[in-house]
C-alpha cells in the first residue's frame, strides 16, 4: 500500500496486482528525498538510483555524486549556479553540494598537491550536455588560476569560434559537437595558467553538404548571414539562409534559444581577442561565400542544367571570384577527372553525379582544412607561452569534450567512428574504475569478493584489436582500386558472422550491418564508407588551388600543395580511418598518463523540455554508462591509496599512541578534516602553554620586583599572617570595585545643560549645512554635517559605530568599508573612524560633530555608552579645530558622571602632546571602557622593572623622566625608551614619541600572525642610545651601572665586537663624519656642508638628528680649542692630511617637499688615490699578462697599474672577469670601448655613438660596471684634452642612467672626489646620489646628448596647457612624470598636482606619459622640426573638481579641456542650456563686443555643439543667445569661462573621457558607440540619441586588456562575458581606466 500510495506521485501510475504488493517493501529513508551522494542510498538497485536523479532533477539539483564521478543530468534551461559566488575553490570533494566545479576544483588541487596532470573525462550521449561541462571547467580553472592575464582571455575565447565551426544543431541538440575536443591547459610551479593546446579529432565534414532532417549546417554559417552588415553582404553577393541550397537541405534554419547576429558578434570579438586580423577574418568570410555560391549549382549531362542557367551560372562567377581562380580552371576542376598513367596524362569527363560528388569533395576539403587552420592559429596564439618556455615544468589539466554516442535512423562511417571512440573512452572508465581497481586489492591481499561489471572488450577486439577487424578491413578495400562498399560488406559478413558482437546483413541486397555496442545496438548503412574512408582530394582540385591567388587558400592546403607529386599515388595517401585511429591511440597515451576525474552526462529526455524525465531513457544510459556497479565499488573499495609511509607522515598525529593499525581506512576528505582539526588543536595547546608559561614567568618577575623594592625602601618583613591573608584581601578589593561600578552604572544621568555661547546648539545652527539638527536622529546620515571642499571628505558615516557588532557591512564608510564575511568587531570599528581622522585631518571635526550629534537626546543608554567611548578614543588620538575646540570643552563639562573628567583629560592631553600617528591599541579600548589608567612595566638593564600608569598620550619622555626619578638618575642624556617584541627592538627615542603608537604597531604585526591583540608579546626598555663626547663616567654612579650593565648584555648577545680595544655599535666601520657647525630640518631634510662635500640626509627624524648634532657642536665649542685651516695646499697628501684635520665645517639645511622619500644615504669622506692599488684588489678584473707575467711583485703592481690607464687600442677583451664566460656581452663591451681615442670607419653622429656606448648596459645590468670601468680607465693619465672632455662628457651621461654596483660605488665616488677641479665631477656626484632612486630603461635622449654636447648641464623641455600656452621647465635625467607634475602645479600655483598628467602628441597619436621623461622622450624619433611632437600637461582625473574654487586650474585646464567636448556634442544637454552656453561662448570669444552680434549666424560652430546647430533657424539661435547674453551683463570674459564650467558640471557626463568605438559582440548597442570613462564607472552611450545605454561601476570591472586596436573588458567575472571594442585610441583608453 505504501508503494501504490507513493507511485501517485509520477505521472506514470499503475497499481500493483495482490501478488505484487506481497512483494513490495517500504522505501528506504534516503530514497525519499534524494542523497548528494548515491553511494549513500540505502537501496541500492537501478530502480534507487533512478529515483534519486528523479527526485533531484524535480528540485533543480542537477549534479550528483557518486564516490568522485560526477553525474549532471541536462536541465535544458539556464539555471543560477555558476556565478563567483559558487566557487568552490578550497573546498574538499564532498564538503559543499555536487557541483561540476567542485570536480574542477579538485583537479586543479591534486595538481598542485601531488604535481600530477590531470584529466576531466566528459562522457554522454549527444545532447547531454558536454560540451557546457566543457566549458564551465574552463571558467572555473580561468578564475582560481592566480594570474588574470590576456591569456586566460585568449583561452576562453577559444570556445566560441570552435563551437561555430565545429557545432550545429542535431535533433537530439541545438548546440552539438561535430568533432572531437582535448584541450590541455598547461600551470606553472605557482598554479597559474602558462597556456594551453587544442587537438580536434575528427571534424564531420560531410554536414557542409548535407544534413538530415531538422538539422542544421555549422553554427557560423547562419551567424555569418545574419551578422554581416548590408554592405559586407553585398560584397560577398550573399542573400538570406533560405537562399542556399547548403543551409536547407535539413529543412531547419532558424535554431530557437540561439541568436544568430549576437553570436557572430561574439566571434568577431573572439577572433580579435585571438589576434586574428581583419583581413584575415575577411579571408575566412570569402571562403565560407564562396562554399555557399558553390552549394547553388547544379549540374546535367556534361554541361550545366539549361533551366535556371543565368542564375546558376551567376553563383559560379561568384564562387570563381571567391577563390580568385580562373572560372574554366574552376569548371574543369569539377567536371573532369584526370589520371597519370605510365606515359601520359589521361582526362575523363564526369557524369552529373561524379560532376556534384567532385564538387563536395571540393567544399569539404576546403572547409575541413580551414577548420585545421583556425584550430593551429588559435594553439599558436594560446600555446606560445609554453613552446617558448619548454625547459620548464609545466604541469596541465585536460578537458575531453567529445562527441557522444549516435544511434540514428541511418548512420555512415562517421557514427561507426564517433561510436569508437565512444567505445575507447567507456573501456578507459571500466579500466580505471572496475579493473585496475580490483587487481590492486588481490595484489595487496585486501579481502575482496570481485565485483562483475559490462565490459566492452570484445566490441573493441572487432571494431579494431584483433585480426581482420572492421577499421581494417575498410582500409584494405579501399586500398583496392576496384573495391566497392558491397565487397567491402560481403567480406565483413563472411569474417565476423560467428562473432556475438556483429549482426550480418539480411540478405545480399542489404547494405547494412550491425554491431552491439556497450550503450545499444546500432545498424550501419554500408554505402559511401569507401569514398569517405579514402578521403582523397583528386589532382584537379589541388591543380586549381595551385593557380589560385587566394592567400589563405593557400596556406590551408600548404602541405598538399608541397606534394602534388605524390597526389596520384594512392598508396601514399593515409585513410580517414586510419588517421583517426592514430589520434585516438595518442588521446589514449595521454589520458593514461594522468589521474582522471569522470564527469557522466545524462539526457532526461529527448523532447529538450526542462520538465520532463523520461525513465526508460535515463534507465538505458545508468545501464551502460556503468553506475550500478560504480556505486558498488566505490562503496565496498577503497578510492584512495596511500603508501605506508606517506599515510603514517601525514596522518600522524591522529594516533593517541604509539600502536598503529594499518588496516583502518578512511576518506581521504575525512582524513584531511581530522587532520586540520587535530593540528589546530595541537597548535592551540602549544600556544596555551606557551602563553602561559610566559604570563605567570612576567608575573613572578613583577612580584619578585614589587617585593625587593619594598624591602629595600622600608626595610621591613611581611608577617606570614599577611602573605596568607594577601589573596583574600584581593579578591574582597574586587567585589568592592565591582559593587561600587554597579552602583555607579545605576545612578541616573544629568539631562546635558549647555551654556548658551558654546553650545552646540549654536554651533549647529552656524556651521551645519542644510537643515541637520543637532540632536539624535535613527536614520543615516545621506550627506555631511559640515562642507566638505574634497570629496573624499564627505564619506564618513560614524552612526554604524552606535549600532550592535552585526551591523550591516553597507553602513560602514561609503567606499572605504572591509568586505568581511564576519561582522566588524569593535576595535576593528574603532580602527576605520580613527584611521580616517588621522589620515585626513579635514574629516576630523565632521567626526566629533556627527558622534556629539548622536549624544545629543539619544536615550539609550547601550548607545549612549559606546558613543562616549568613540568620543574618549577620538579624542585621545587628534583634537578638534580651533572652531570646534570651545563647543567641545563645553560639551564635555556637562557629560555623564565618569566621561565628563575623563574625556576632558584625554583632549587637555592630546592638545598638549599633538595626535597620534596609529589607531588605538587593545589596551587602549580596554582601559577607555574601564576609565582608568593603563599599568605598563618598564625594564631596566640591571633587571629591575617598574610599573607605571600611562595614558594614551604618554610619550617615551614622559616615560623616562618618572623612570629617572624612581631611580634617581641625574645624567639622563642619550638614554632613551626602547620597545621589543618578537626579536624585534626600536627606539621611541626621548622626546615626543607616543607610546601607544608603538604598542599599536605591536598588536598589528600580532594580527597579522593570526594572535589576538591582548596576547602581543611586547616589553619597554630603557637603554643607553647616544654619547656625547665628552661623557665622563664619574658624574652618574647610577648611569654608568646603567651602561655597564647594557654592555655586558651586549656583548653577551653579539651586538657590540670588540676593535683596537673600545667597543663600539659599528662593525669595521671607518665612518669619519666632520662635525657640521649648525643644522636644522626641513621637510625631513638635513644638509651637511663640509670643505670636500654636501651631504643630503632624508629621514623622518631630520628634526631629532639636527638637534642632536647642534647639541654635540655647542658642547665641543665651549670644551675645546681649535684652528680653522683657511687654505688647501696643493700636494696630494696634503689635501689627505687636510681631510683629517678639519675642525670646522659648514652646514646647511635644504628643503624638500618629497618628505615621502626615506632614503639613507651613507656617507664616507675620505681622500681616496685613483690608483692606490691595495684599495682596487676587490675588482675583479682580467687581461693576458704577456711575457713579463712572472716577473716580481713591483713588476705585477705596476702592470695592473697600466690596466687602469689610457689606452688608444680597441679593447681585446672586456675589462671585469665577470664578463669573460658570456661571449656574446664581451663582444658588446669591446664594442662599447670608444672615446674619440681612434678612428673609425664610418662617421657618426652623438646619438648613434650614444646608443652603441649606452643601449645594450641598459638592457643588460652586468654591463654597467663595464662601462664605468672603461670611461675612467680612458680618463686615468689622459693628456688629451678632446678627449678628456668627451671623457666627462660620457661619464656624466653614465651617471644619469644607472648607478654602479656596491663593489664599484665607492671607487667611483673616489674617482669624483679626486678631481674636484673639474666643473662635472661635482654634478657627476649629484647624479649619482639621484639615479639610485629610479635607474634609466634606456639609453640617453636627444635633449641631453645635445646639452652636454654644448657642454651644458641644464636641460629644458617645453610643455604645453590646454589653454595653448606654453613654458619651458627644466628637466634631469631622472626626472619623473610625477616630479614634473608636482614641479608645474607648484609654478603655476596649483592647488594639488593630483588628477593631473602629462601627455605626448605626435602627428600619428595622443599617448600618456609615466615612469621617467627621459625614457619615454627616448622613443620619440627627434626630426629637424621641434613641432614634430608636443608635451601636454592637463586634468586627467576629474577628481574634487569644483568650477571656481581654483580660478587657475579652471582657465587653464577646465574650460580648455571641457569647451571642445561641449562643442563635439558629447554631452546630452536642454535647449536652455545651450542658449545659455552659447552666450557666455560669445562673450568669451568677443570679449563683450556687443557690434559682433551680427556676426552669431556665422560664430555657431563656435557656440552650439555641431549636432544641434539645426535645432533652430539662425535668427532664432541670434535671437536667444541675445536675450541670454543680455541677462549676463557685467560680467568678464574670465567669469564667463568659470560660469560655462558651473553650468556643465551639473550633468553626469562633465569630466568625461569619451572614446568613439565600433564594436560588434553586443547586437543589442549600435555598431558605433560611445564610451564615456568618468570617476564613477565606465559608461557606454549611444552616439545619436545620447542616451545612456549602461554604466559598469568600477567596482564590476573584473579584467581589460588592450591590443593593437582593441579593448577587451570582463564586466562580472570570467564566468558572465566580456566586453570587445575597436578604437584608435586605445591606449589612451587603457590608461584612464587604469588610472581611476
Amino acid at each position: 500500500r505504501v508503494r501504490a500510495k507513493r507511485l501517485r506521485l509520477v505521472p506514470q501510475e499503475r497499481v500493483l496486482k495482490a501478488d505484487q504488493q506481497a512483494s513490495a517493501r517500504p522505501m528506504h529513508a534516503t530514497s525519499v528525498e534524494g542523497v548528494d551522494d548515491m553511494i549513500q542510498l540505502g537501496d541500492l538497485s537501478e530502480a534507487g538510483l533512478l529515483r534519486n536523479l528523479l527526485v533531484r532533477h524535480r528540485k533543480g539539483l542537477i549534479y550528483t555524486y557518486t564516490g568522485s564521478v560526477l553525474v549532471a543530468v541536462n536541465p535544458y534551461k539556464d539555471l543560477p549556479l555558476y556565478t563567483q559566488e559558487q566557487l568552490y575553490h578550497g573546498q574538499k570533494l564532498g564538503e559543499l553540494p555536487p557541483h561540476v566545479f567542485a570536480i574542477a576544483d579538485t583537479c586543479y588541487y591534486n595538481l598542485k598537491r601531488y604535481d600530477t596532470d590531470q584529466c576531466c573525462i566528459i562522457s554522454g550521449e549527444s545532447g547531454a550536455g558536454k560540451t557546457e561541462s566543457s566549458k564551465l571547467i574552463l571558467q572555473y580553472l580561468a578564475a582560481i588560476s592566480g594570474r588574470r592575464s590576456n591569456l586566460e582571455q585568449q583561452i576562453l575565447e577559444s570556445n566560441p569560434i570552435l563551437e561555430a565551426f565545429g557545432n550545429a544543431k542535431t535533433i537530439r541538440n541545438d548546440n552539438s559537437s561535430r568533432f572531437g575536443k582535448y584541450l590541455e591547459i598547461s600551470f606553472n610551479q605557482d598554479g597559474a595558467i602558462e597556456g594551453a593546446r587544442v587537438e580536434q579529432y575528427l571534424l564531420e565534414k560531410c554536414r557542409v553538404c548535407h544534413q538530415a532532417e531538422a538539422e542544421r549546417n555549422f553554427h557560423i554559417f547562419y551567424c555569418m548571414l545574419a551578422g554581416l552588415t548590408a554592405e559586407q553582404k553585398k560584397k560577398l553577393s550573399l542573400k538570406d539562409a533560405k537562399a542556399y541550397k547548403f543551409l536547407t537541405r535539413g529543412g531547419s534554419i532558424v535554431c530557437n534559444g540561439r541568436d544568430d547576429a549576437k553570436d557572430f558578434g561574439r566571434i568577431g570579438s573572439a577572433l580579435k581577442v585571438l589576434t586574428f586580423r581583419e583581413s584575415q577574418s575577411w579571408e575566412i568570410y570569402k571562403l565560407l561565400a564562396a562554399i555557399l555560391h558553390l552549394g547553388n549549382i547544379s549540374f546535367e549531362g556534361k554541361a550545366f542544367l539549361l533551366e535556371g542557367l543565368l542564375e546558376r551560372l551567376k553563383h559560379f562567377s561568384l564562387a570563381s571570384s571567391m577563390l580568385e581562380v580562373p572560372a574554366d580552371v574552376l569548371e574543369k576542376s569539377m567536371t573532369q577527372r584526370s589520371f597519370l598513367t605510365n606515359r601520359e596524362t589521361v582526362t575523363k569527363p564526369l557524369n552529373k553525379e561524379q560532376a556534384a560528388d567532385c564538387r563536395d569533395a571540393l567544399v569539404k576539403a576546403v572547409y575541413n582544412k580551414m577548420f585545421l587552420w583556425i584550430v593551429g592559429k588559435i594553439n599558436g596564439i594560446i600555446g606560445k607561452a609554453v613552446k617558448e618556455d619548454s625547459g620548464s615544468s609545466h604541469r596541465s589539466i585536460g578537458l575531453l569534450d567529445i562527441f557522444g554516442f549516435e544511434n540514428f535512423l541511418i548512420n555512415s562511417f562517421e557514427q561507426l567512428c564517433i561510436n569508437l571512440a565512444n567505445e575507447k573512452l567507456q573501456q578507459f572508465f571500466v579500466v580505471n574504475i572496475f579493473e585496475l581497481e580490483q587487481k590492486e586489492y588481490l595484489r595487496q591481499g585486501v579481502v575482496w569478493d570481485n565485483i562483475t561489471f559490462s565490459d566492452n572488450k570484445p566490441t573493441l577486439e572487432l571494431l579494431v584489436s584483433k585480426p581482420c577487424n572492421l577499421l581494417a578491413m575498410i582500409d584494405e578495400e579501399s586500398q583496392f582500386p576496384k573495391g566497392t562498399d558491397s565487397t567491402m560488406l560481403y567480406k565483413m559478413n563472411q569474417q565476423h558472422k560467428e562473432n556475438k558482437g556483429y549482426v550480418s546483413s539480411k540478405n545480399e541486397h542489404d547494405s547494412q550491418f550491425g554491431i552491439k555496442h556497450f550503450a545499444g545496438q546500432v545498424f550501419y548503412d554500408s554505402n559511401g564508407f569507401l569514398e569517405k574512408n579514402r578521403d582523397a582530394i583528386s589532382s584537379n582540385i589541388i591543380m586549381m588551388i595551385s593557380i589560385s591567388k587566394n592567400k589563405l587558400l593557400h596556406d590551408i592546403f600548404k602541405s598538399e600543395l608541397s606534394n602534388k607529386g605524390a597526389m596520384g599515388d594512392k598508396k601514399q595517401m593515409p585513410t580517414l580511418s586510419g588517421q583517426f585511429r592514430r589520434s585516438l591511440e595518442s588521446l589514449m597515451k595521454a589520458l593514461d598518463a594522468c589521474q582522471p576525474f569522470f564527469i557522466r552526462c545524462f539526457k532526461p529526455n529527448k523532447d529538450k523540455n526542462s520538465e520532463g524525465f523520461d525513465r526508460e531513457l535515463c534507465m538505458v544510459q545508468l545501464r551502460y554508462s556503468g553506475m550500478m556497479d560504480t556505486v558498488r565499488i566505490r562503496k565496498l573499495g577503497f578510492p584512495i591509496r596511500h603508501t605506508f609511509k606517506d599515510f603514517m607522515f601525514r596522518y600522524r598525529v591522529l594516533l593517541n599512541t604509539a600502536v598503529c593499525d594499518p588496516k583502518k581506512d578512511a576518506h581521504d576528505s575525512i582524513l584531511e578534516q581530522a587532520r586540520e582539526l587535530a593540528l589546530a588543536k595541537v597548535v592551540l595547546i602549544i600556544q596555551r602553554v606557551m602563553f602561559g608559561l610566559h604570563d605567570r614567568y612576567c608575573i613572578l618577575e613583577h612580584t619578585h620586583s614589587e617585593r625587593e623594592s619594598q624591602r629595600s625602601s622600608y626595610r621591613w618583613q611581611i608577617p606570614m599572617g599577611d602573605l596568607v591573608c594577601e589573596g583574600a584581601r584581593d579578591r574582597l578589593m574586587e567585589e568592592k570595585e565591582k559593587k561600587k561600578k554597579k552602583k555607579e552604572e545605576e545612578e541616573e544621568e544629568e539631562p546635558f545643560k549647555e551654556d548658551k555661547e558654546f553650545s552646540f546648539q549654536k554651533f549647529c545652527s552656524l556651521h551645519f549645512q542644510g537643515d541637520a539638527s543637532h540632536t539624535h536622529i535613527s536614520q543615516r546620515l545621506r550627506e555631511p554635517l559640515l562642507a566638505h571642499q574634497d570629496e573624499r571628505d564627505s564619506l564618513v558615516n560614524v552612526k554604524w559605530m552606535f549600532q550592535p557588532e552585526d551591523a550591516r557591512e553597507e553602513d560602514v564608510l561609503i567606499g572605504e568599508g572591509p568586505t568581511l564575511d564576519r561582522p566588524l568587531t569593535p576595535l576593528e570599528k574603532l580602527h576605520i573612524i580613527v584611521g580616517y581622522g588621522l589620515s585626513r585631518p579635514g574629516i576630523r571635526d565632521e567626526i566629533f560633530c556627527q558622534i556629539l550629534k548622536q549624544l545629543m537626546g539619544n536615550g539609550d543608554k547601550e548607545v549612549c555608552l559606546r558613543g562616549w567611548t568613540l568620543l574618549s578614543m577620538c579624542l585621545s588620538s587628534f583634537p578638534p579645530s580651533q572652531i570646534l575646540i570651545k563647543y567641545l570643552e563645553n560639551f564635555l563639562r556637562r557629560g555623564p558622571k565618569g566621561y565628563a573628567a575623563y574625556c576632558a583629560d584625554r583632549l587637555r592631553r592630546t592638545v598638549a602632546n599633538g595626535e597620534r600617528e596609529e589607531v588605538p591599541c587593545e589596551m587602549e579600548l580596554q582601559a577607555t571602557e574601564s576609565k582608568k589608567p593603563m599599568d605598563v612595566t618598564v625594564s631596566l638593564m640591571d633587571g629591575r622593572k617598574f610599573t607605571l600608569q600611562v595614558d594614551a598620550a604618554c610619550t617615551s619622555g614622559e616615560v623616562l623622566r618618572e623612570v629617572a626619578q624612581k631611580i634617581n638618575l641625574t645624567d639622563t642624556y642619550g638614554f632613551s625608551l626602547y620597545i621589543s617584541i618578537m626579536e624585534k627592538r626600536w627606539s621611541l627615542g626621548s622626546s615626543g614619541k607616543h607610546v601607544m603608537d608603538s604598542v599599536s604597531q605591536c598588536e598589528h604585526a600580532v594580527r597579522q600572525q593570526g594572535s589576538e591583540e591582548s596576547r602581543a608579546p611586547w616589553q619597554l626598555w630603557v637603554r643607553k642610545e647616544m654619547f656625547t663626547p665628552w661623557h665622563d663616567c664619574a658624574v652618574d654612579p647610577v648611569s654608568t651601572e646603567l651602561i655597564y650593565r647594557q654592555v655586558l648584555l651586549g656583548l653577551k648577545a653579539e651586538e657590540y665586537v670588540l676593535t683596537s680595544g673600545s667597543v663600539g655599535p659599528y662593525r669595521g666601520s671607518n665612518l669619519r663624519l666632520p662635525p657640521p657647525s649648525d643644522s636644522r630640518p626641513v621637510g625631513g631634510c638635513l644638509r651637511l656642508s663640509t670643505f670636500q662635500d654636501e651631504f643630503v640626509l632624508r629621514c623622518a627624524e631630520a628634526a631629532e638628528a639636527a638637534k642632536m648634532i647642534q647639541t654635540n657642536l655647542e658642547g665641543l665649542r665651549q670644551r675645546s680649542q681649535y684652528a680653522v685651516a683657511m687654505q688647501e695646499l696643493g700636494q696630494p697628501g696634503g689635501a689627505r692630511t687636510h681631510a683629517r684635520t678639519h675642525a670646522r665645517t659648514h652646514t646647511h639645511t635644504e628643503s624638500h617637499t618629497h618628505t615621502h622619500i626615506h632614503t639613507l644615504y651613507s656617507v664616507m669622506v675620505l681622500f681616496l688615490r685613483l690608483l692606490e692599488c691595495e684599495s682596487l684588489c676587490d675588482l675583479s678584473l682580467t687581461r693576458t699578462a704577456g711575457k713579463d707575467l712572472n716577473r716580481v711583485g713591483a713588476t705585477q703592481l705596476a702592470f695592473r697599474e697600466r690596466l687602469w690607464v689610457t689606452s688608444k687600442e680597441p679593447l681585446k677583451q672586456p675589462l671585469l672577469r665577470t664578463l669573460t664566460n658570456n661571449s656574446e656581452l664581451s663582444t658588446i663591451a669591446c664594442n662599447a670601448f670608444y672615446m674619440g681615442d681612434y678612428p673609425i670607419k664610418h662617421a657618426r653622429s652623438p646619438m648613434e655613438l650614444t646608443d652603441q656606448i649606452f643601449g645594450p648596459a641598459t638592457q643588460h645590468p652586468a654591463l654597467q660596471d663595464e662601462i664605468y670601468c672603461q670611461i675612467m680607465k680612458q680618463m686615468t693619465n689622459n693628456r688629451n684634452r678632446v678627449s678628456m672632455e668627451l671623457g666627462w662628457q660620457l661619464l656624466w651621461l653614465c651617471t644619469g642612467l644607472f648607478p654602479p654596483s656596491n663593489s664599484l660605488a665607492k671607487h667611483a665616488h673616489r674617482f669624483l672626489k679626486s678631481r674636484p677641479r673639474d666643473p662635472l665631477a661635482s654634478d657627476c656626484l649629484k647624479r649619482l646620489q639621484n639615479i639610485l632612486r629610479s635607474p634609466r630603461q634606456h639609453p640617453p635622449h636627444y635633449a641631453e646628448v645635445d646639452a652636454i654636447h654644448r657642454n651644458s648641464t641644464q636641460i629644458y623641455h617645453k610643455v604645453t596647457f590646454p589653454n595653448e600656452a606654453d613654458e619651458l621647465f627644466e628637466v634631469t635625467s631622472t626626472t619623473t612624470i610625477r616630479d614634473l607634475c608636482s614641479t608645474i602645479a607648484t609654478q603655476l600655483n596649483l592647488s594639488s598636482p593630483d588628477g593631473y598628467g602629462l601627455f605626448m602628441k605626435t602627428a600619428v597619436k595622443v599617448r600618456a606619459l609615466s615612469v621617467v621623461l627621459g625614457d619615454i622622450l627616448k622613443h620619440v624619433d627627434f626630426p629637424a622640426t621641434p613641432s614634430a611632437f608636443l608635451v601636454f600637461f592637463m586634468r586627467k582625473l576629474w577628481f574634487n573638481v569644483i568650477p571656481g574654487r581654483d580660478l587657475t586650474a579652471d582657465l587653464t585646464f577646465h574650460y580648455p579641456q571641457e569647451m571642445p567636448r561641449y562643442l563635439r556634442g558629447y554631452h546630452n544637454c536642454s535647449r536652455e542650456d545651450m542658449i545659455e552656453l552659447a552666450a557666455l561662448l560669445f562673450r568669451i570669444q568677443t570679449d563683450s563686443d556687443r557690434s559682433q552680434f551680427v556676426m552669431i549666424p556665422r560664430m555657431l560652430k563656435e557656440l552650439v555643439p555641431d549636432d544641434q546647430i539645426d535645432l533652430m533657424s539662425s535668427d532664432e539661435w541670434k535671437k536667444n543667445i541675445i536675450s541670454s547674453y543680455n541677462q549676463q551683463m557685467g560680467i568678464t570674459a574670465d567669469e564667463a569661462r568659470v560660469n560655462f564650467l558651473k553650468v556643465i558640471s551639473s550633468w553626469p557626463t562633465f569630466g568625461c573621457t569619451f572614446f568613439e568605438v565600433k564594436q560588434t559582440c553586443e547586437p543589442s548597442y549600435p555598431t558605433n558607440m560611445r564610451i564615456a570613462i568618468s570617476k564613477v564607472g565606465v559608461s557606454f552611450i549611444d552616439p545619436k540619441t545620447k542616451e545612456l545605454l549602461v554604466m559598469h561601476p568600477f567596482g564590476k570591472i573584473t579584467d581589460w586588456q588592450t591590443d593593437n586596436h582593441h579593448f577587451h573588458m570582463s564586466i562580472g567575472g570570467l564566468v558572465q562575458g566580456t566586453f570587445s571594442c575597436e578604437t584608435p585610441l586605445v591606449n589612451t583608453g587603457g590608461d584612464t581606466l587604469i588610472s581611476y
